[in-house]
């Protein structure tokens, strides 16, 4: 079985991918610039999401190509990690969340590989967002661990570049949203479509607008998870080699429609 791990901010960072070998997977979606590394036990493709340099927004980040590679490079299960902003004040910075579900609210981004003139027309079933198995095998690795997590929080994904409102948090609140993040989405959609068994990790980097008694900076999101990085790297480290090769879920099954 193959593992990927998709990450951001602070994750590029993790030694264990810094010293890993980098290469390019080219689909007909685009490239995808990812990172053959080590972890325990078990060799992963490590994705970059933000590129090498980490110098892509959100908005303009090719997800369509990512998760085309690594479906071509023949990935079973995937974890995506990603920094997230609070609904919530008693989900403090520094907190992790097992994301659930989704409300897509992102605007522009290509968010489906099913778009083509000439088929297949592809309609995706999402009534488990998430896959139970991955997300069930994090959740196994926070305990295992002694670290606390949220197990079922739902994300709310957003555009940006710019952060939210207080009235726009207040909102999101109000529809049953845990967490705010920029990355997630359509990431989640796609890895669904192409058939791969994915499950997120949300790292709590701030309390949203309105909520924080300061203003929100880049710099905040960094050092908080930069703060949990050795606890993460321990987490992903166990899940990597921990999901298993029977997965009794339904993620599958547009397998080998996206390549």
């Amino acid at each position: 079985m193959r593992v990927a791990i998709i990450g951001g901010t602070g994750i590029d960072e993790m030694d264990c991918f810094s010293a890993g070998s980098p290469t390019r997977l080219v689909t007909r979606f685009g490239f995808a610039d990812v990172v053959e590394a080590a972890m325990g036990d078990r060799q992963i493709i490590f994705v970059p999401r933000q590129g090498p340099a980490h110098s892509t927004p959100p908005s303009r980040i090719d997800y369509r190509a990512q998760i085309a590679a690594l479906a071509k490079a023949g990935v079973d299960a995937v974890i995506g990690v990603c920094a997230a902003g609070s609904l919530r004040t008693d989900l403090i910075p520094g907190s992790l969340a097992i994301l659930s579900d989704f409300i897509d609210l992102t605007k522009r981004r290509q968010a489906t590989f099913f778009d083509s003139a000439d088929g297949p027309v592809v309609h995706t079933d999402f009534t488990q967002p998430y896959c139970p198995a991955v997300s069930a095998t994090l959740a196994e690795c926070c305990e295992e661990i002694g670290v606390g997590c949220e197990p079922g929080a739902v994300y709310v994904g957003v555009e940006g570049p710019r952060y939210e409102t207080p009235a726009e948090i207040r909102l999101y609140a109000s529809w049953g949203g845990d967490v705010i993040g920029m990355t997630n989405l359509p990431e989640a959609v796609l890895a669904r479509e192409a058939g791969l068994c994915y499950g997120a990790l949300a790292v709590v980097t701030n309390l949203a607008s309105g909520l924080s008694p300061t203003r929100l900076s880049h710099d905040d999101v960094r050092s908080a998870m930069a703060s949990v990085a050795a606890k993460l790297q321990a987490i992903l480290t166990r899940a990597a080699a921990a999901i298993p090769e029977q997965r009794f879920c339904s993620c599958g099954e547009n397998r080998g429609l996206v390549t």
